[in-house]
């Protein structure tokens, strides 16, 4: 009888088993668990509004609740890919085993709690979302710090910096909303805004060359993009720092036309990117087409500001944080999902549709004001949310399985030989 049953148990045992083991490798990546909550929050915050409110649901409790939706794409969604990418980076700059387990899943608690606090509590507990996002961020200024200050890589404090400043900002703007001061949280949006485009410069700016080189050298060509000079960086970052310095001190003409002046130096920088040479490759394509809306979202604002009463820049604005700062996020975070067995990077047909249907989103968005009779946010707000949604269920094959270290990229060449990334 032990005999004929025990094929029975083994039998009852293993799917248990497999379980477990794919819960387990949900937890062994940072970039798994942190990547999927930036994507569903993507989704939800423009489903349930402005998109939601315009189909009869209810909207969330916050008010005004434009103020949450601002909320929810700079520290919900962003907050969760920047900490996605951090501690997925984090193991290549320190050499230190890569952030999972249990830290990992207090992270995403912290983070997840924020998401559900501050849209039933924001008005009438506002300690309580404040301390979920306080703690996101404090818990993951504290990981990133100590690994590297145990490392002594401090030339990655730029990093921890920008983490820091996330939180500071979320419980300035938390506490204006909660405690009836929307007006000081409405003015925080453009520097907040400039503030992701400083670390999605900081990121792109050295990032895209290095793919884009090593694409090139991939295919035979023997001449690659250099990285930008440190002075040229320091000179474009300290563009965006006057940039937030104007905004908060209301100094209209300083604000615009340093926008103007960052916007061209970024131009210019990437005329030495060879865009035009890598759209046959939708990983770079995403790449080089993001990072041209931070560009493009500068000069309109910067244009918005000194001709006002042609096209506002709180429409403006979306041309960063709906092209950029989204496209971006897809095009990084989505080359964890471009893994092939060759060892080199592909991407599928949900990143390539997602990207797509983002970048129109943005397009249709910025085109709103402009033919007001058509209801074009509608419309913007649709194709974003599909975009997202087909996105996401291409990423679903990378939350589970070997975890590809390194995360964003394949096998490295150089000018000589194949260098396989161990």
């Amino acid at each position: 009888m032990v005999r004929h049953f025990r094929p029975a148990l083994q039998g009852a045992v293993t799917p248990k088993t497999d379980s477990n083991r794919t819960l387990a490798s949900f937890w062994a990546a940072p970039y798994r668990p942190l990547f999927l909550a930036a994507y569903l929050c993507a989704f939800i915050t423009v489903g349930w509004w402005p998109l939601g409110d315009w189909i009869g649901l209810p909207g969330p409790a916050c008010t005004p609740k434009v103020l949450w939706h601002v909320h929810e794409l700079i520290f919900g969604f962003a907050g969760a890919a920047i900490g996605g990418y951090i501690l997925t980076a984090l193991p290549g700059w320190t050499r230190a085993l890569p952030t999972q387990g249990s830290c990992l899943k207090a992270l995403f608690a912290l983070w997840l709690g924020a998401r559900i606090a501050t849209a039933f509590a924001c008005n009438t507990f506002p300690f309580v979302p404040l301390a979920f996002n306080a703690g996101y961020f404090g818990l993951l200024a504290v990981v990133v710090g100590r690994h590297l200050w145990c490392a002594r890589a401090f030339n990655k404090l730029g990093f921890l910096c920008a983490i820091l400043a996330l939180g500071i900002s979320e419980a300035l703007f938390m506490s204006a909303t909660s405690f009836g001061m929307p007006w000081v949280a409405v003015d925080m949006t453009l520097p907040m805004t400039l503030g992701a485009t400083m670390l999605l410069n900081g990121v792109g700016s050295r990032a895209i060359p290095a793919f884009t080189s090593n694409w090139l050298l991939s295919k035979g060509r023997s001449n690659t993009i250099p990285l930008p000079m440190a002075a040229y960086t320091i000179l474009t970052q300290a563009l965006l720092v006057v940039c937030i310095l104007a905004a908060l001190n209301g100094w209209s003409v300083c604000q615009s036309l340093a926008m103007i002046a960052t916007a061209l130096l970024l131009i210019w920088q990437m005329r030495r990117w060879q865009t035009f040479d890598v759209l046959a490759n939708p990983l770079l394509a995403a790449l080089h087409l993001s990072y041209l809306w931070l560009p493009i979202g500068l000069l309109i604002m910067g244009l918005s500001g000194l001709v006002s009463d042609v096209y506002r820049i709180e429409d403006a604005l979306h041309a960063i944080t709906i092209g950029g700062l989204s496209g971006l996020i897809m095009a990084i975070s989505g080359r964890a999902a471009a893994h092939t067995k060759a060892g080199d990077m592909k991407a599928r047909n949900p990143f390539v549709v997602g990207v797509v249907l983002v970048w129109m989103s943005a397009v249709t968005r910025l085109t709103s004001p402009l033919m007001p009779a058509f209801q074009l946010e509608v419309l913007a707000a649709v194709v974003w949310c599909i975009g997202w949604a087909v996105f996401t269920v291409g990423f679903l094959p990378a939350l589970t399985g070997p975890v590809h270290r390194p995360a964003f990229s394949g096998t490295k060449y150089n000018r000589f030989e194949k260098i396989r990334d161990q």
